[in-house]
């Protein structure tokens, strides 16, 4: 017995032996591999996938940076490598950063149109600026639009602020949306701006052009879709617009005054469906030029257009229906109503050196008692013609012209044409 146990703690001791001798001489460990976040950077870059892989394995920092201050995100998008740039996202990558430039991978996708890709960057941006230019003056919008997916630059567009200026982006994305016949896409972007629309490099509105240059369709787009119809021309017009101009007192007017508006110019021009179409939209129909206090009404009438008077004048009655012609060398009136003249009378008007205007006007207001401001003389019945200074009314009537430049009447006649003409009839003197 005793000698069983003898041979068995010498058994023990050869194996405690042998297992230390094997730890003692055996191989070490493997030392774990060390990997930089630059080699990440590298591996994107050369597109090296088992690198990537062995760099994600090691959970390598995702957001280191080259010389250009790219990050491997940046890098993936840019170079279309969207397998790569949603594993980088998965390992913690962050979108916001951006290069030296200021470009960010959410401008990458734009660029390249990859909506996917797009709206999972912009579900994880903290710091979303779409307005902001990189360096060299590219913004988000203008990329997006470079890359032409239709989602991506609506996208954009509705997280843009609302801004005082156009910028080259918001212009183009204007145009394009007009080519397109985008209504949606144009009133999204004219609600974005605080100021309208104008061409690249002009002062003068997109809507001003489209009434001068006689352009319904642009016309009627813009305001449908929401430009101001009390858009306001420059200060100074741009020359091609001024040459579309067919009126010189309405160019004199566009030159010299100031705060003319759009309904202004439809007036001055006889775009009678334009001026329609700016009043129901809302616009104001009594608002003044600063300098000379002109409305719309004052340049209908002074530029001789007597329907668009009529429209601003909320009415009148067509001249088949009802108008009143003077004869200036017959020193006659006439009252026609439905083509037939229905009553005559004398008149006088301007003599030598006061002579009265020829034309067609219309009857922009009256008053019974009217007394005459510069000749301080009472003109009864008096009916003011086109907001100028002249008018008809109860008078001295001699067989002669005799007056300032009014049109003197009998006391009956003028009685029953200020009871019977209402304010926009049509008077034509010849």
């Amino acid at each position: 017995m005793r000698a069983f146990k003898r041979r068995f703690v010498f058994a023990a001791g050869v194996v405690f032996l042998i297992l230390f001798w094997s730890i003692a001489v055996g191989p070490e460990p493997p030392a774990r591999i060390s990997i930089s976040p630059e080699e990440l950077v590298r591996a994107v870059t050369i597109q090296r996938d088992s690198l990537i892989d062995l760099c994600l394995i090691e959970h390598v920092d995702p957001n280191g940076r080259d010389a250009q201050g790219r990050t491997p995100l940046l890098i993936a998008t840019s170079q279309q490598d969207w397998k790569t740039a949603h594993r980088l996202l998965d390992a913690g990558a962050l979108v916001d950063l951006a290069d030296k430039n200021g470009f960010t991978p959410l401008m990458a996708a734009a660029m390249y149109g990859n909506a996917e890709m797009f709206q999972l960057l912009l579900a994880r941006t903290d710091n979303l600026h779409a307005e902001a230019p990189t360096n060299d003056g590219r913004d988000l919008l203008g990329m997006a639009l470079d890359g032409g997916n239709r989602e991506i630059i609506e996208t954009v567009l509705e997280r843009l602020p609302v801004m005082p200026e156009w910028t080259s982006s918001t212009r183009r994305a204007l145009i394009a949306a007009l080519q397109a016949g985008k209504k949606e896409q144009i009133r999204l972007v004219l609600g974005k701006h605080s100021v309208p629309p104008t061409p690249e490099g002009k002062k003068v509105p997109f809507l001003a052009y489209s009434i001068a240059g006689n352009n319904s369709s642009l016309f009627n787009t813009l305001l449908t879709c929401g430009a101001d119809p009390n858009t306001v021309l420059p200060s100074h017009c741009d020359k091609d617009f001024l040459a579309l101009l067919s009126s010189q007192s309405l160019r004199s007017y566009v030159e010299e005054d100031r705060n003319l508006t759009v309904v202004m110019l439809a007036a001055g021009l006889g775009q009678d469906d334009y001026l329609r179409a700016l009043l129901d939209a809302g616009a104001t129909r009594n608002r003044l030029t600063s300098r000379n206090k002109m409305s719309a009404l004052d340049v209908a009438a002074e530029t001789g257009h007597w329907r668009a008077a009529q429209i601003l004048l909320g009415g009148g009655p067509s001249p088949d229906r009802l108008r009143l012609e003077i004869s200036l060398g017959l020193q006659r009136v006439a009252l026609v109503k439905n083509g037939v003249p229905v009553y005559r009378a004398q008149c006088s008007t301007g003599r030598s050196g006061y002579s009265t205007k020829r034309g067609e006007f219309v009857i922009t207001n009256k008053e019974r008692n009217h007394r005459s401001t510069i000749y301080h003389v009472e003109m009864p019945y008096f009916m003011r013609l086109s907001c100028l200074d002249f008018g008809m009314h109860a008078g001295y009537v001699p067989n002669y012209p005799a007056s300032h430049g009014c049109i003197r009447l009998p006391e009956e006649a003028a009685r029953k044409f200020f009871s019977e003409l209402p304010v926009g009839t049509l008077v034509t003197v010849q």
